[in-house]
This record gives structure tokens, sequence and C-alpha cells, in this order.
């Protein structure tokens, strides 16, 4: 069996650090404002959602890519599709040509709460005020499994930097068959996505199009005797450039002023809104909201909204179609 590595959330990572609050211009409350995605069913579709215009930015598959590729500034952090249920394991050896054993390594998943330092690629750079460079480290890559729970096998991959952009070396692990492929950095993106079927794909919108993605992610569970387990969840992740959010169990939804915002501490770390606002009732079979659990979102715009779920099915029974309501504070 594969080895699992539970990760240790900093307390530094569990509130945002915002030095100085933006200004924003003058402007009256808004009204409530009424959305929905779609998950579908089997939570095979990941939605990107824009609370300023009120919409849809983008959707897609949860197989339509592998890999994430961030471009911003000197930031050169890689991830998982953690909606896949994916794992990377460092074999610590630079030569590609290896068959690798994925019971011999520590194999990790990204930790939900987006910290850079809890990637399972972490250790693929080294970087310094003045340089980076790659460590050549071979990983095992396990793709996870698709909507159906069907494996999606093991790749080996090995990453190099091509001046300012990546440079990538896969295989399906125990072929000799390998590919090479650079990634382009793109100034207007916070990340590019990357499929090891199609190369790059077209999934996210612009880094300041959008401000909540709905999706399935893995995250770490504890048991009722304390042991750590990794899990698929079905929730909502932050833009993890720019939005931050607290939960509100204080205030009646429709109490929440602007005020309000003042005494809460708005923590950037993307699963802070989540998956726990709804709940299983084994005992009906069916989901259930929580309620009392209201959000203050603080949007790349600058402006704050209250945002609470209302239900989690579409017109027809089904689950997996979040609707929410919120108001611009």
């Amino acid at each position: 069996m594969r080895r699992i590595v539970p990760y240790l959330i900093s307390a530094f990572l569990l509130t945002g650090c915002f030095l100085e609050d933006e200004m924003v211009p003058p402007h009256e409350q808004g009204d409530v404002r009424e959305g929905s995605v779609a998950m579908g069913t089997l939570y095979a579709t990941q939605v990107y959602y824009d609370l300023h215009g009120n919409r849809e930015a983008a959707s897609g598959s949860i197989t339509g890519w592998d890999l994430s590729f961030a471009c911003s500034g000197d930031d050169w952090t890689i991830r998982l599709n953690s909606a896949k249920f994916m794992y990377a394991g460092n074999s610590y050896d630079t030569t590609f040509q290896q068959e690798l054993d994925a019971a011999t390594l520590e194999m990790l998943f990204d930790a939900s709460h987006g910290d850079p330092d809890s990637t399972a690629f972490r250790e693929w750079l080294v970087q310094t005020e003045d340089s980076i460079w790659s460590n050549r480290h071979v990983y095992l890559v396990d793709r996870g499994m698709d909507e159906a729970g069907n494996p999606l096998g093991y790749v080996k991959i090995q990453f190099e930097t091509s001046g300012e952009d990546y440079l990538i070396r896969f295989a399906n692990n125990g072929s000799s068959v390998e590919t090479t492929f650079e990634i382009h950095r793109d100034p207007q993106m916070d990340l590019v996505h990357f499929s090891f079927e199609e190369g790059m794909v077209d999934v996210a919108p612009v880094a300041d199009q959008w401000s909540l993605l709905f999706s399935r992610y893995t995250t770490m569970l504890v048991t009722n005797e304390g042991e750590n387990y990794p899990y698929i969840v079905n929730g909502v992740l932050l833009n993890p450039n720019g939005t931050a959010a607290a939960l509100d169990t204080i205030h009646e939804f429709t109490e929440i002023g602007l005020s309000d915002t003042t005494v809460l501490e708005l923590s950037t770390r993307a699963d802070v809104i989540g998956y726990e606002w709804k709940y299983y009732n084994f005992d009906a079979g069916v989901y259930t909201i929580v309620p009392g659990m209201n959000y203050i979102i603080r949007d790349r715009d600058g402006f704050y909204y209250k945002f609470r779920f209302v239900d989690f099915y579409n017109d027809t029974g089904e689950k997996g179609y979040p609707a929410f309501e919120y108001v611009r504070l």
C-alpha cells in the first residue's frame, strides 16, 4: 500500500493577512442575488463562479486536466488536480528511465488549504533571491480516478525550468515512450492547466473573472478514533489571489451589515468555505443545508458580500446542484 503523509496546517495559514485594506468607492448595499451551479449527481463538473457578475465564468470536467502551473511573479508552484484524488511521490532520484513503485514512496496529495509548502511537488525547485533551479527529481504520479471511480493509472514525471517557463518530461510508468513538453507562463492567468493526453487545456477563466470554485477536492478527515484519512469531498474553494472569507454563525443573514465585517478575521485559505455547509441525513437519505452558516466574502474587486447556501438539489430532485443567495454589503 502507498503511504499517506498528513499535513500540519500552520496558524499563519489559517488567517489571511491584509496589511492595508483597499479603499472601494462609496456604494449602496445591493439587492439579494440568487445563484446556482451544476456540478451534477456524480460531481463530475468543476464550476468557476463570479460573484461580481453573478454568473458562471467557466466550467469543465474534473478529468479535463492533471496538473496546474503557477504563472504569477516568482510563484513556481505545481499542483495536482485534487478533484481526481491524485497523489505524487518523490523518488529523490534523477534517473528517468527507471520504473517506480508507489509502495516504496511517500505518496502525497495537495493539502486543501492551499499552502504551496503542502503540495506533493513542493521539493521540485530550489529558489534563492537571484536564481532558481530544478532538483530534477523524478516523481511518480497517481492520476487518481474518474467521476465513476475508475483508476486512471500512473505517470512518472521530471520538471525543469526553461527561461521563464516550465519544461516537463513524462511517460507512463514502465513505458519507454516519453514526451517532453514546454509549459508557457501566461501573465494574464494565475494558473495554466495541463493534461497528459491533451497538453495545455483551457480550463479556468482569467484571474480576475472568478471568485469561487465549486468542485470535488481531496482533504484530510479524522475518524472517531482520531486517525487521519484522506477523502474526496464536494464543496467550494476560494480564488487563491485576492479573495478571502469567514464564517459568521452569530448574526442572522438578514441582519448582517458592512460593519460586521470588521469583527471577523477573514481567511485566504482555499477551503475556508469548504464542504461542511451541508450534511448527509442517513435516515432520510438526503443532503441538508446546515442552518445558520453565513459567510462573509471579500472578493478581488474589494467589495464584501454576505453569502449563504439554500439548497443542494435542482428542481427535479437531483443532488449536486448547490443553490445560494448573497448580497453585496
